[in-house]
Parts: C-alpha cells; structure tokens; sequence
C-alpha cells in the first residue's frame, strides 16, 4: 500500500516532513525528555513565565529564582518569543513544552528541504539533506537544550530567504529575513543566531562575486539581518545587560575553548554508538581528559548519508556544494581547534564576536549541515554511473579505517577500561551491521532496485534510533506535583519563603523559588554565598547542616529544603520521609547514587524577615567584601570606595520595618535610616519614599538592595524595576516589527496601474 503523497514527483516535501513527524511522534503522545536541563531548569522557567503571563504580571523580573533575577534578562526564558506567547498562555506548561518542541522539529526539517532545493537538490536530495540534518548527532545531544533546536529551525529558513534577496526579492525579501532572524533572536542563547548572521553575510557575499550584477543586493541582505536584531532589541538589550552584569562579556581562554571536539573521535561519524555508555556517564574522567563531555561532543550524519556525501564528493562540483564543503571544513577545524593550539584558538576568540560562545565542538552543527546537503547532492548525481560507485567504495574504505581507529584508540592501556571489552565489540557490532545494511540499500539503489523512499526510511530508522538512545532520556511525562509525594507536601505548605536542596529549579513549578536557580547566566551576588545549599550535606556527622550555610539561609528567607539523605539538624523539623520516584527521575543527584532513594522534605525553624531597617552603616574598602561575616541586626554593611557624605548616613537609635508585602515597606524610625531588602542588588531597581522621587537602589551587605530613608516617623519606601532603557528598546521593537509587517503585506495589494498604463495594457488585450 502506497501513502498517498510519499511516492511520486511532489513527494519530497512530504517525505521529509513526514518522517520528521514520525520520529518525533511520542511527543503527541506524552513523551518528553524526562531529568536533566528540561526539568531542572526550561519547563521550570516556562511555568515562571506562564505564571506572570497569567496574572498579567511584567516578565522582567522574577522574585522566585533565588533572591531575584531578571527573568525576561535570562534569554532561555524566551520571553518575547512570539510562539511561546501564544503557546504557554494557553496551554499547560508540559503540553506547550512538547508541541513547541514537536513544531520547531517540523519547521527544522521543512526549512532544510526547501534551503535544499533552492540549492538545485532534487526532491529525494533534498529529502535526505532533512532528514540527515534534522536528526544527526549534534540533534540527539542537544535534544535536552531548547535553545538548540528552537534556534537551529530558524539557520537554514534564513538561508533560503538570503538566496531569495541575492535572486531578486527586494524589500520584501529583506523584510522576511529581518522577520525570521528576529524570531531567532528572541528564542535566546545567541550562539546559534550567530553562525546564521554569518553565514547569510558569507552567502551574500558569496552569491555577489559568483554574479556580480547582485552585488547591488548584498546591503538588503545586510539590512535584513539588522532589520531582525531591531525586531528582537527588546530580548538583546536585557540580555546584554545581564551577561555584562556577571562578566559573560569578557571570559578567559580556558573556559572558551572547554568542550571542544577530541580529535580521537574522529571516527564517530563512521561508529556512532562507539562513545557511548561509557563508565561515569557523560560526564566521565575520560570525558574531562578530552577537553569535552559527551553532553557537547558528538559528530554524526547516519550511514547512508554518509555514503552518499562521499558520492557527492566525488562529483564535480556546483557553487552550492563549493560553499557547503568549505563550510564544513572550517567549523570542523574549529571544533577540534583547541585541542590542536590553544594559542590558535586563542587567536580566533579574539576576533569580533567569536569571544562570546564557549564550546567549539558545538561548530559540529554546521560541519552535520553541509555533509547532510552534500549527501543530498550525491543522492541527487548518482544515477548508476561509475563515479557513484566509486564513491560508494570510497565511504566503505573510510568506514573500514574508521573502525580501525575505534580499536587502536581504545584498546590503549589508558582506554581500555572505558572503552574496551565486550562493550566495544558490541559498538562494533552495530556499526558494521548499520554499514552493511546501508551499502546494500546504496548499491540497490544505484542499480535501481531499491526506491529512494527505501533510502530515507532507512536513514529515520537509523537516526531516531540513536537520538532517542543518547544522552537525554525519555519517557511518559509525569504530573507534578500531584506524582510526588515531597513535591506535592511542599505545594501544600503556607508561605511563599525560599527553598534549599536538590530540586534545582523544580520548585518554580509548584510556585515556589528556589533559593540557587539553575540559569544559563550566572545569578549574581549574592547568590554565590548559596553555593553548597543545593547539593547533598555530605562530610558532616549526622546529616548535620554546615554551619555557615544555615545560617546563610535563614538570613535569605529559605523555609523548606529537600534531600535525599537523612538530615538529623536541630534547625529542622522533618515533614516528610519517603521513597518518591518522580524526584528520583527528574531531580539532580550525583554520580553513582542508587535508583531509588528516601527523599526528607524539612521545614526550617528559623528565618529571618525579608526586609529589615538599619539605623547605623559601616563603610568598607570594596577589597574587603570576601569572607565577612553576614550584617548584624541594626547594622548595614557598604563596600565602596567613597561612602556618601554624613547627612546621607544612617543614624537612627531605633529603625524597624512595620510592614512589607514585596515592593512596599513601611518603615517607623527616629531618625535617618536604612531599609535593606533581602534582594538583588541589579541595575534598574528605584525606590521612592512616600511620594518623593525616585532613587536608584543601592547596593548593600553582599550584593543586595537598601535604600536610604531620611528624616524620623512612619514612612513608605516603594521599590520598583524598570529594565534600564528598556521604554527605547520596546519602541525600536515595535517600529521595526510593524514596518516588517506593512513590508511583507505589499504583495497582497497589487499597485493600482496609473491611467495611461491601464490604457496601454487594453490596447495589449486587444491586440491579444
């Protein structure tokens, strides 16, 4: 039985989208990675976003993610992101999750097919481009970080609407590309739209010198990619903000060049599955020796394309495959870079721009694009004749060496542990019967035995096999809280106060703050004093709290911890002990622990109120700041290099806060004051007192908030956040989105023809 559609001359499209959506059906169904980066940190940072959405709150700040944070700031919140407006305020945060993913998986495949075809691929080229790309290695690791295949959907739709600009498209094509690279923009994280503004400039730089008459086109290409950084302006403008707030704008060498891509692994694309269960995990010793994790560094396209890249290789070439081949072998080099000279890569971050992205082996992404679209140009050119062949010999010569490399590298007296024994036999295994299976299915092919319907199966088969065996898991979506037993106590306990523990972000789902947020960004001081609150109390008699970090957090408000580990402190009242297999699958717990564990949900005896009025200020060189002790009560701590003159100090012999409900507090004191504010100090934060003007916070203590109230009685002190210029950034967003738009409308009203060429054209029908 044929499927109407799959086989026939317009069946590309609907091959390539079709296998795309059966690969990732499960998601329709339920299932969703389960652990890791989407529980602890995106799904959690949608149900924040959800929330504000839903009580019409601003998303720029966030009082639940520690002791605050710009939330629209934390890009991977992708609060302007138009479809996850639509998306997460209305539907339930899992569901929005899992149809956002299964869309932009869609759109990936549907965007390569058609960049694909303006290439002159054919139909089953492109299709096979698609496929191969949408699924390869640096897919199946990324599959966990949304802003992988959220942003990638966008790389190659931006390419195929450059080609269209440098082909005569106009204003309107610009307009289209501003659209689609603004969209990419606010998806968030940046290293992905990065490669896109680099490539469309290459292409239209490209595209002027092979024809010199577009050269004219290249500035709208230019102006596209402006028109979409001025769409996006009002995620950019908090973003960079925050990133130089915590210092992302200026890292050193060593943490740049971390997770690159180990040469020795060279030979994955020919034995995926080779670097895989390795003792330790991902993140094993052997990983770290390599300068990488298997999180970051996996090179893979699937067998059959792999064949067929070869045959394109062997091919003569046209500008496209010139292009893409050049593609690959740049961003591969950069990829391993570090591992060959540090000073060469050291170099290259150096350069404008290319100093702001970590992880080199993430280059991948784009060496996987141009094999996947070189295979589709063998695919294309084969047609049975010798060279086709020749390439078909060629990849099984490759693959031969490849696996030979497998051994050698691994049977090392200091590999063999990781990576040898029965484990590599049965890698080998796989690989060799993938190989055998995929050069049969290539020769009938080439023979004309085998439809290419056969070939693209074959290659999904293959490749969403080993996406959903990599390092994300998967499995059937589970209801929180209402599956966990600590979780859902937790829903039920009074008060809004912080929670310490092991639960990352989780708790944002259940509407409670995590004291140590789990952000793309650093969260800034004071949250580096948390640091330990989050893992497990070990090294203690007891399951004894340390000290220093209770009281830490009693003096940040946090009021529950979760565990996995008896916690025996007399600073606590255990509410509740049991086995919960739903913290066991999605929360964070170190290497090696158990598959099921007792989990403690304690409530703290004592915390400390979130605002607090100080009638005396100590003035300290800002040197002084690491390793003091946390502020007495009545005394506020400033480190700073010139403290303010005596009649902006605090003097009060009595100060204290009557009352406070988040942005408000009523202070009665007897004399100048201070109100310190358990929150982050960050730049947009005003207070005014009673109806005065407004001030700009300052900062106190460790990196907190305190404003200076003058005079004696009973005063309000109102604090509020505007992101800073944020009023010009909305203003340059909308401008230039409602310009893209009357832009992109102008084809669906066709000029009115002036009358003496409505008069020439009846004359011309006429004649006709």
């Amino acid at each position: 039985m044929k499927f109407v559609g799959f086989v026939g001359p317009k069946s590309g499209p609907v091959r390539a989208l079709g296998l795309a959506a059966a690969v990732m059906a499960g998601l329709l169904v339920g299932i969703e990675p389960a652990g890791g980066d989407p529980d602890r940190m995106y799904r959690p940072l949608k149900a924040e976003l959800a929330r504000t959405m839903a009580e019409g709150a601003s998303p720029f700040w966030s009082d639940r993610l520690g002791v605050g944070y710009p939330l629209a700031a934390e890009s991977h919140a992708a609060a302007f992101y138009a479809p996850n407006q639509v998306l997460y305020r209305l539907l339930s945060v899992p569901t929005a999750y899992r149809l956002s993913m299964f869309g932009h998986y869609l759109l990936m495949a549907g965007a390569t097919y058609a960049y694909a075809r303006r290439l002159k691929l054919g139909p089953d080229g492109a299709a096979l481009a698609a496929v191969s790309f949408t699924f390869c290695g640096f897919q199946s690791i990324h599959s966990s970080h949304e802003w992988a295949y959220h942003a990638l959907a966008y790389l190659p739709l931006c390419l195929l609407l450059v080609e269209g600009i440098m082909a005569g498209a106009g204003l309107v094509g610009a307009a289209a590309l501003g659209a689609a690279f603004g969209l990419q923009l606010t998806v968030g994280h940046f290293q992905v739209q990065s490669w896109t503004a680099g490539l469309v400039a290459a292409t239209a730089i490209w595209r002027a010198v092979e024809s010199p008459r577009a050269a004219r086109r290249v500035p709208l290409a230019f102006a596209g990619l402006a028109w979409g950084a001025a769409m996006a302006a009002v995620q950019l403008g908090p973003t960079w903000e925050l990133a130089r707030f915590v210092g992302y704008d200026d890292r050193n060498v060593l943490e740049l060049a971390f997770y690159g891509f180990p040469p020795a692994h060279w030979a994955e694309v020919v034995v995926p599955t080779w670097l895989r269960g390795i003792p330790g995990g991902p993140e094993a010793n052997y990983w770290y020796a390599q300068g990488s994790t298997g999180y970051e560094a996996c090179f893979y396209v699937g067998t059959i394309p792999l064949i067929f890249a070869f045959v394109g290789l062997l091919r003569k070439p046209d500008a496209g495959s010139r292009f893409w081949v050049g593609v690959a072998i740049l961003t591969f080099a950069l990829a391993g870079l570090p591992s060959f000279s540090l000073p060469a890569f050291q170099w290259v971050a150096s350069l404008p721009g290319m100093g702001l992205f970590r992880a080199p082996g993430r280059f991948l992404a784009l060496t996987s694009l141009g094999l996947a679209l070189l295979a589709g140009k063998g695919l294309d050119r084969a047609g049975g004749r010798g060279m086709a062949w020749a390439g078909l010999a060629l990849a099984i010569a490759f693959a031969a060496g490849g696996m030979a490399w497998v051994v050698a590298w691994s049977w090392r007296p200091d590999h063999v542990r990781e990576l040898g024994g029965d484990r590599l036999l049965i890698r080998l295994g796989i690989a060799a019967g993938s190989w055998l299976v995929a050069a049969a299915l290539a020769a009938g092919w080439l023979r004309g035995r085998v439809p290419a319907a056969a070939l693209l199966a074959a290659t999904a088969l293959e490749l969403g096999g080993l996406y959903y065996t990599s390092t994300t898991d998967w499995g059937w979506a589970v209801a929180v809280p209402e599956s966990s037993p600590i979780l859902k106590r937790l829903a039920e306990e009074p008060g809004d106060g912080k929670v310490a523990g092991m639960l990352s972000d989780i708790p944002l789902r259940i509407g409670r703050a995590p004291l140590l947020p789990y952000t793309g960004f650093p969260p800034p001081p004071p949250h580096p004093l948390f640091a330990g609150t989050d893992r497990r109390p070990e090294g203690v008699p007891g399951g004894l709290l340390d000290a220093r970090l209770l009281r830490v957090q009693r003096l940040f408000g946090v009021t529950h911890g979760v565990w996995d580990v008896p916690i025996l402190s007399p600073d606590v009242e255990v509410l509740a002990e049991t086995p919960d297999a739903t913290l066991d699958r999605i929360a964070s717990r170190p290497a090696g622990s158990g598959p099921h564990s007792k989990w403690r949900l304690v409530r703290f005896k004592q915390v400390d109120p979130p605002a607090v009025a100080a009638g005396r200020a100590v003035y300290l060189p800002a040197s002084a700041e690491a390793g003091l002790p946390l502020r007495n009560a009545g005394v506020v701590r400033y480190f700073t290099k010139t403290p303010p003159p005596p009649d902006l100090r605090p003097n009060a012999a009595r100060a204290e806060v009557a009352s406070w409900d988040g942005r408000t507090a009523v202070v009665e004191h007897d004399g100048p004051c201070d109100v310190v504010i358990r929150r982050t100090y960050y730049p947009g934060w005003t207070y005014r007192v009673d109806d005065g003007p407004e001030h700009p916070v300052l900062r106190a203590e460790d990196g907190v908030q305190s404003a200076h109230v003058p005079g004696a009685g009973r005063h309000r002190v109102t604090f509020a956040y505007r992101p800073t210029q944020i009023g010009t950034f909305a203003a340059i967003s909308l401008a230039s989105t409602v310009l893209a738009l009357a832009a992109l409308a102008r084809p669906a009203f066709p000029r009115r023809s002036p009358p003496a060429e409505q008069d020439a054209e009846r004359q011309d029908d006429g004649a006709g």
